[in-house]
């Protein structure tokens, strides 16, 4: 990865809503040079997307539960299940394990109730041979930046 990449990314992690004219004062650069990386970095794929991060809370979505799922080995089944569970908006994030468990899911809601009512669906589906739950109580640390500042440093 060239060095302006680098700092393109190390700009778009402190903050993601400044121009790009502000990104190119800060790396030495034009903003037309900085617009090009930029391009290039989705292209590429080293960039996903620009996003803006909500406060779930402020959104009166005050439950948060992680939900392990035990599904049996059958792929038509798991398939099928990957397909409705995106479909949730309440679950956040779904991602496969190996393990004990299948999947974990992140779920969001604005309360108990509908918690539990997505998990009464989760159960009704084929193969879903249980599921464990995890209600959070309080989050200590939730970074999105998470280690790709000391990945870019090192590099």
């Amino acid at each position: 990865m060239k060095e302006l990449d680098r700092k393109i990314i190390t700009q778009l992690i402190e903050d993601a809503n400044q121009p790009i004219v502000e990104i190119a004062k800060k790396v030495d650069a034009s903003r037309q040079t900085v617009s090009k990386r930029l391009k290039k970095l989705h292209e590429s794929e080293l960039i996903d997307s620009h996003i803006v991060t909500l406060n779930p809370e402020k959104f009166g979505l005050n439950t948060r539960a992680y939900v392990f799922l035990r599904e049996a080995p059958q792929d038509k089944a798991r398939a099928e299940n990957e397909r409705v569970i995106s479909k949730f908006r309440h679950v956040y994030s779904f991602r496969r394990l190996f393990g004990r468990y299948s999947a974990i899911l992140e779920v969001l809601t604005k309360g108990r109730e509908k918690l539990t009512s997505i998990v009464k669906k989760i159960h009704g589906l084929d193969g879903v041979r249980g599921t464990e739950t995890f209600i959070v109580h309080s989050t200590i640390k939730d970074d999105p930046k998470g280690p790709f500042l000391d990945v870019l440093e090192s590099e």
